[in-house]
């Protein structure tokens, strides 16, 4: 038997797959699903043995669609497909993998989804297609190799008549932002689903207790929807009217309540269901369990409780460091980093007498929180002693940098590089994990020691600013100051060197222009000058490769561990022509002109050798912000992620991970506890994945508590605004004016450098911040516009070194904007106004 209709179907996922698995467990509950039939795993195994598919090949997807389907399984699937096309107008077809939308599994939304399916050519094809992409690459990296383990392979195809949906979305029975188990949030939105899950629209919210007692609701901006078409689905403005409009009405929301409440009851743990509602009646489309681990104050393990936030914590001031941590973090990282990060904090503020005192920090969704811990000397007393202090560092501060880095921090490093080739047993690692939380304890504790003061001298220039030149200084006071190599500047200097010599030698330039994205540096290693040029690479790597591709973390691959990232930006400096050093000039001309309007605008001969000396100084530590990054929070964690990559693959020799980079879905109590006596953790890690995907959709709050005065004066100094400016409109978006100019173009919104080649010169970049590895996103960007970061971020920085616009700390650029929105970024008032979206 090919098929089985729902109704009667094996509740087996090996079977049927894990999304068919669910839509059969709720129909037998006697929930409002639509009728199907899945297409079970033997009937893939059968095609691909009658059609000789070997695969483990590279082109197994291309041979699936091309191949054709037995007659004795196409009159199967032909005979299910128009039994159920009597009953429905259309019908939509989904993959149904062994993997996908289990407990503990990451992989919703990773495979494919047809609506609007109306012909037998057009269904036998959707099916192919749905089996093809259960071997996208998008997939292997979630799940077991396929190519080493082909007998684990599950596919079904999941086949539903189509609900032609006014109104769509998903419920989740638990808030998965604030794990409140006591409130119910929906999304929703005009049209079918797929506009709601895959993240196009701005849905509307609401958020309810279980009794269906409405707390609030917000409106989204619900730009467009997804309809059925004459064939297959198309996308339509929704109108003004739709927009002003809140999609649900309290019938729909208490339905939608009683539903998940008894769904959820069944399967005995939170779930999270996909609905759709026609003629004012919903229908459930999906179900899937959610079994992350409630943050509550029993439920968290003791070794975790000083850096995961808690229920109780949530009555107190904390809020997102968004502008340092603008990413999810890694359990591991979590775990390795929070406590020594904070206790370095503590420890220099209280050496140098910080008037603010220190942050405590915890994990909340996997996003950084911050409460403001003050010292209890009298804050008086303490700004005399730190002003003393500082104005014994101000001189030397770029000198002293450097010597902390060669006394303290190098000899660590080198140690690190030391043990980290040797062999690796449970004793060798329990001892290192020690020596790790130590290391960063020291570390950081050096890093507020040169981060605290040039922060307080760059308070001290804008003050001074402010009182000689009446007026709040923007960024052409560190406009003015570009044109002064940093780390950054250096590396991205010695690739443009790279790029010439590559385009002087035809041989050189044709291969690395000829190459696909992958497999340049093997091309390269092919003939003598390509070797002699990767050598030059190499030499670069090992001086400026110790960066992670995603900052403040052990996940994503160093440049020093693969080059081809290196030559990619490379590739791109050779394809956009760009002359460093013809820029640099003419960022160093330009900032001397703007510092000497500020002389010119002094008239008190004193008052303009004091504003000098200060701006010189503040000139002098300019170099601070990128090259303390470069040799901490950059070659820290690369070293760091080297060495627990070797902690690693100790854990999959001993069967308790698959892959070694599943270690960062682990806490350090968690490794600690298997060393000795090995278990298999996989079940935690596919959980913890799923977590990581579910917190990356979701939008975690700016803030818990009720912040004073002070403590929001505080926060929006150092980090930002905490909300979205008010003087936004349904056209502008205000932020922070970062670096000057004005430009118009179509935005490009970006989530990391995964997506660096989807990005053209010429395009406007909107990301949620930027890090030192962004460099191919400067070289051809427009403009920049950020969720994220401040004056001197290094959005800021960098954006100001390459004379591009930005507009910072928006706090809903990537939310607001879509991929070729039409916008003016002014950098010098900082807005973003919306022409066409």
């Amino acid at each position: 038997m090919y098929t089985e209709r729902f109704n009667n179907a094996t509740e087996s996922k090996d079977i049927v797959g894990g999304k068919a698995l669910n839509l059969i467990k709720m129909t037998k509950l006697g929930m409002p699903v639509p009728n199907g039939f899945v297409i079970n795993n033997d009937s893939f195994m059968h095609f691909a043995k009658m059609n000789e598919l070997d695969l483990k090949s590279e082109t197994i997807q291309i041979e699936i669609m091309e191949a054709g389907i037995p007659e004795d399984l196409s009159s199967i699937l032909l005979s299910s497909f128009h039994e159920l096309r009597e009953e429905y107008t259309s019908l939509a077809v989904r993959s149904s993998s062994g993997t996908e939308d289990l407990e503990g599994a990451s992989f919703a939304g990773q495979y494919e989804t047809y609506l609007n399916v109306k012909t037998e050519e057009e269904f036998l094809s959707r099916v192919k297609g749905c089996w093809a992409s259960c071997f996208e690459n998008r997939v292997k990296q979630y799940t077991e190799t396929i190519h080493e383990k082909v007998e684990k392979i599950s596919i079904g195809v999941v086949v539903q008549g189509l609900i032609h949906s006014e109104v769509s979305g998903v419920v989740f029975s638990h808030d998965p932002v604030t794990y409140n188990s006591e409130h119910i949030l929906i999304n929703a939105s005009y049209g079918l689903g797929e506009a709601v899950v895959s993240g196009v629209v701005t849905p509307d919210t609401y958020l309810a207790k279980r009794d269906g007692t409405k707390i609030k609701k917000i409106k989204g901006s619900k730009e467009l929807k997804i309809v059925s078409g004459s064939t297959g689905t198309e996308v339509v403005e929704t109108t003004r009217a739709e927009r002003d409009a809140y999609c649900l009405n309290d019938a729909m929301i208490s339905q939608l309540i009683e539903l998940t409440l008894e769904v959820e009851k069944h399967y005995r743990h939170p779930v999270d269901l996909e609905f759709g509602i026609q003629d004012q009646k919903v229908y459930l489309l999906q179900a899937r369990p959610i079994t992350t681990v409630v943050e509550d104050t029993e439920d968290i393990p003791f070794a975790r409780k000083e850096f995961i936030l808690e229920r109780n914590d949530k009555d107190e001031f904390w809020f997102l460091i968004d502008s340092r941590f603008p990413d999810q973090i890694s359990p591991l990282f979590a775990s390795i980093f929070t406590q020594p990060f904070y206790q370095g904090m503590a420890k220099a503020a209280e050496e140098l007498r910080e008037p603010t005192g220190y942050l405590q920090m915890k994990v909340h969704n996997g996003y950084y929180y911050g409460k403001q811990i003050q010292s209890g000397t009298d804050p008086q007393q303490l700004n005399i002693e730190n002003e003393k202090l500082m104005e014994d560092l101000y001189p030397e501060m770029t000198n002293r940098m450097y010597d902390i880095i060669h006394d303290h921090l190098l000899p660590i490093y080198r140690y690190m590089d030391e043990e980290t080739p040797k062999e690796f047993t449970a004793e060798k690692v329990k001892r290192g994990l020690d020596e790790l939380e130590g290391f960063f304890k020291e570390v950081y504790y050096w890093h507020f020691m040169i981060v605290l003061p040039h922060m307080s001298i760059n308070i001290k220039l804008e003050k001074l600013f402010q009182s000689l030149l009446g007026s709040e200084p923007r960024h052409e006071l560190y406009q003015s100051m570009a044109g002064v190599m940093n780390k950054s500047l250096e590396s991205d200097r010695i690739l443009w060197q790279l790029s010439l010599k590559a385009k002087n030698e035809p041989q050189l330039q044709k291969v690395i222009m000829d190459s696909d994205e992958g497999n340049l540096y093997q091309m390269l290693s092919a003939f003598g000058k390509g070797k002699d040029f990767l050598d030059r690479v190499d030499n670069f790597v090992n001086v400026y490769g110790y960066r992670c591709l995603k900052a403040h973390d052990f996940v994503g691959e160093t440049w020093i561990e693969n080059p081809e990232h290196v030559l990619q930006i490379i590739k791109n400096f050779i394809i956009n022509g760009y002359d460093f050093d013809k820029e640099f000039e003419t960022a160093v001309a330009a900032g001397k002109r703007i510092y000497q309007r500020f002389l010119n605008g002094i008239e008190d001969p004193g008052e303009r050798e004091v504003f000098k000396k200060y701006y010189q100084m503040t000139l002098d530590a300019v170099v601070i912000t990128d090259d303390h990054h470069f040799y901490i929070d950059a070659m820290f964690d690369a070293k760091t992620r080297l060495y627990l990559l070797k902690v690693g693959e100790l854990l999959v020799q001993q069967n308790v991970l698959d892959d070694v980079e599943d270690i960062w879905f682990l806490y350090k109590d968690e490794i600690i506890s298997v060393l000795d006596a090995p278990l298999s953790l996989m079940d935690t890690v596919l959980e913890r994945k799923r977590q990581y995907d579910l917190h990356e959709k979701m939008k975690t709050p700016s803030f818990f508590g009720e912040p004073t005065d002070e403590e929001r004066a505080f926060v929006e100094m150092v980090f930002g605004p905490l909300d979205e400016n008010k003087g936004n409109t349904s056209n502008t978006i205000k932020g922070i004016s970062a670096s000057g100019g004005v430009c118009e173009g179509k935005v490009k919104v970006i989530s990391g450098m995964h997506e660096a080649s989807d990005f053209k010169k010429g395009d406007i970049l909107v990301c949620r911040t930027t890090t030192p590895v962004w460099t191919s996103f400067f070289q051809d960007a427009k403009a920049i516009i950020t969720d994220t970061g401040g004056m001197l971020s290094h959005s800021a920085i960098i954006a100001r070194e390459y004379q591009i616009p930005a507009v910072l700390g928006t706090k809903i650029g990537t939310d607001r904007l879509k991929n070729g929105d039409h916008v003016i970024v002014d950098g010098n008032t900082g807005t973003v106004t919306i022409i066409d979206a």
